[in-house]
């Protein structure tokens, strides 16, 4: 499948993604940035057409397209691409109002909308799901989930929830009437559990990661132990309640082996996540199920708690007039 990579500060991953693992189903065709010296020297090194206008795009020379822009121009460029009959995978985070917009006009074409939320793919967020789908088969359910982020990765820990939960139906923000605090406790509810969020309701003007403190944190409480996800990288450790097990094999915790990877290893490994939600994607447009995660109220569900949360963390300020 031919796909165009649009934007390449983070497009670089799906343009490292495209290009350096070996795979004969997907090729990129093209980029498409605002024009800047670095992204058509990407483009050059690649060997791929460089546009700086969508209207420019040859539409029969693309099959999907995988938009990483921020802002309303990547908004624009989204739903252009849908109006031509381009399924478009699209950057988290994203705002429900554009969400409907762009999932309405890819039913109206014929195409698909999917979002990357990216972080739940990964190997020790994927690890932590299967723990739980298993604590699930075996009878067990969740009573509580405790959880850790930043303003940058709600978005993503709250698709990592999401995915634990199979959706967001039924799910409440409980209303903080306190002041904004840097490490700012939610809490949401359904009929069955409770989850705390604690943000980091801060962040540094650069996403460099100097101001970081929370980025996925995740446990999950059973009645016989609590699974935890230390962090997005892992690791992830079960601890088993005293009266689970016989005291003969009963340890203070258990780790549920991760191997942990370096720097680079983990770049490849967040491309070739990139990489599978390109091939999700396609296999869609092929006429295989979409996964809950990319389905319309999955998408919808999610991008709508994720405002509300927000909201809760940062009220809009109101103006201070005077009677």
């Amino acid at each position: 499948m031919k796909v165009l990579v649009c934007g390449t500060h983070y497009g670089s991953t799906y343009i490292r993604a495209l290009t350096q693992f070996p795979q004969d189903s997907f090729l990129c065709v093209g980029i498409l940035s605002k024009g800047s010296e670095h992204s058509q020297q990407i483009a050059k090194q690649i060997g791929v057409p460089y546009y700086t206008d969508i209207a420019a795009v040859p539409v029969d020379s693309i099959d999907i397209a995988c938009v990483a822009v921020s802002g309303d121009a990547g908004k624009a460029i989204v739903l252009s691409l849908l109006e031509k009959g381009i399924s478009v995978l699209c950057e988290h985070p994203v705002e429900q109002a554009f969400v409907q917009e762009a999932l309405a006009l890819a039913k109206q074409q014929q195409v698909y909308f999917h979002v990357n939320g990216h972080f739940a793919d990964l190997y020790a967020p994927q690890a932590f799901l299967q723990s739980i789908l298993a604590a699930y088969q075996q009878g067990f359910g969740c009573m509580h989930y405790a959880m850790g982020a930043n303003l940058r990765t709600l978005y993503s820990a709250l698709d990592l929830l999401g995915r634990a939960l199979c959706g967001f139906e039924g799910l409440d923000v409980v209303k903080y009437s306190g002041e904004p605090m840097a490490f700012q406790p939610v809490m949401l509810k359904n009929s069955c559990l409770t989850i705390s969020v604690l943000c980091q309701n801060f962040s540094s003007v650069e996403d460099d990661g100097s101001a970081t403190f929370l980025n996925h944190q995740c446990s999950a409480l059973f009645p016989h132990g609590t699974l935890t996800l230390s962090e997005t990288t892992g690791p992830l450790s079960w601890f088993p309640a005293s009266h689970s097990l016989p005291a003969e094999s009963w340890k203070t915790y258990m780790p549920i082996e991760l191997a942990p990877m370096s720097q680079q290893q983990l770049m490849s490994h967040r491309d070739q996540c990139n990489l599978a939600a390109i091939a999700t994607l396609a296999a869609t447009t092929q006429g295989e199920t979409q996964p809950v995660y990319q389905q319309p109220d999955y998408l919808l569900g999610l991008s709508g708690l994720w405002q509300t949360v927000l909201m809760e963390l940062q009220p809009p300020v109101k103006d201070n007039c005077a009677a």
